[in-house]
């Protein structure tokens, strides 16, 4: 494992960005089958689609959902727009978002005919049987995986078991077509633990892309101060970033302090100007073309 001596460290998860093809139906089958509710809604204006990264996004309608109450609150953004004809799992950049869940077995029974389509059944990701995970599609296809620790206190990230069905999102999936450049990026901008890449049976990849189901993909790990993560996946070829049009286009999370960045921003520092998120705000670009948005509290003014 590596650790880093300066560099910004992540800390927590805030939100994730999505493209929707339908709003309400995102919004119902959010907080029928998570219980996840709508605390905003409304256009983002040119401001926040510039702080994002996509001036595209200008006029857009979205909503904000967040997990239910007793959960930490990271926060999922739809915005209206996204390709009913996306499919997750062939570009590089971001693929899926983790979600913390009590009993996937249940979940998956309750799933069928309905916006949710369950691509990967529950099952134990080691013969260790601590870890429990089903991978489901939404109703703009996007990928969610739903997971259950037995022993939390077990695994590297340690989150805290959800008081609810389904809980927070802990961990963000990365595509990448070569770790190698992923993992520099990584090392030179952030001050958080990361793990070696080790070579991990992912089925649900596997069928997607047409790869043999024996293959082991090589996948690394980012652990932040809290309890969240980035994954990061390597597949043999991925089509570019900046063809996505649906899934998630955007990860927002918290950092100590600008005062170490050790990055080339791809948007400097500047004040929010997005519903949901507050603080000064940077932009990052990961090798991938995936971008990364930082958010630090106010920097406190001198004299």
């Amino acid at each position: 494992m590596i650790f880093l001596e300066i560099a910004m460290i992540l800390e927590t998860l805030m939100m994730v960005t999505l493209l929707a093809t339908d709003l309400k139906e995102t919004a119902k089958a959010y907080n029928d089958h998570f219980g996840y509710r709508t605390i905003s809604s409304g256009i983002i204006n040119h401001l926040c689609a510039k702080q994002s990264g996509y001036e595209s996004m200008d006029g857009q309608n979205f909503i904000i959902m967040r997990p239910p109450e007793g959960a930490p609150e990271v926060m999922l953004r739809f915005i209206e727009g996204g390709n009913p004809a996306y499919q997750p799992m062939l570009t590089s950049g971001w693929n899926a978002i983790e979600l913390l869940a009590r009993d996937p077995d249940n979940l998956s029974k309750n799933m069928t005919g309905g916006a949710f389509e369950v691509i990967g059944p529950p099952a134990y990701l080691t013969n260790a049987k601590n870890i429990l995970a089903m991978q489901v599609t939404g109703p703009s296809n996007e990928l969610v995986y739903l997971t259950h620790m037995h022993d939390p206190s077990l695994s590297l990230l340690k989150p805290q078991s959800p008081a609810s069905a389904v809980g927070n999102t802990f961990i963000v999936v990365h595509g990448s077509n070569k770790l190698e450049n992923h993992q520099q990026f990584l090392q030179k901008t952030f001050k958080n633990l990361l793990t070696d890449p080790v070579r991990f049976k992912i089925d649900i990849l596997a069928k997607a892309r047409g790869d043999s189901r024996n293959t082991r993909y090589p996948i690394m790990l980012m652990k932040f101060a809290g309890p969240f993560g980035f994954e990061f996946d390597q597949y043999k070829t991925a089509l570019p970033t900046k063809t996505i049009d649906g899934g998630i286009v955007l990860v927002s999370a918290s950092v100590d302090s600008f005062d170490k960045a050790n990055v080339d921003w791809l948007r400097g520092p500047t004040q929010s100007k997005c519903v949901g998120l507050s603080g000064h705000t940077g932009l990052v670009q990961f090798p991938s073309g995936a971008k990364l948005e930082v958010l630090s509290p106010n920097p406190k003014k001198k004299g």
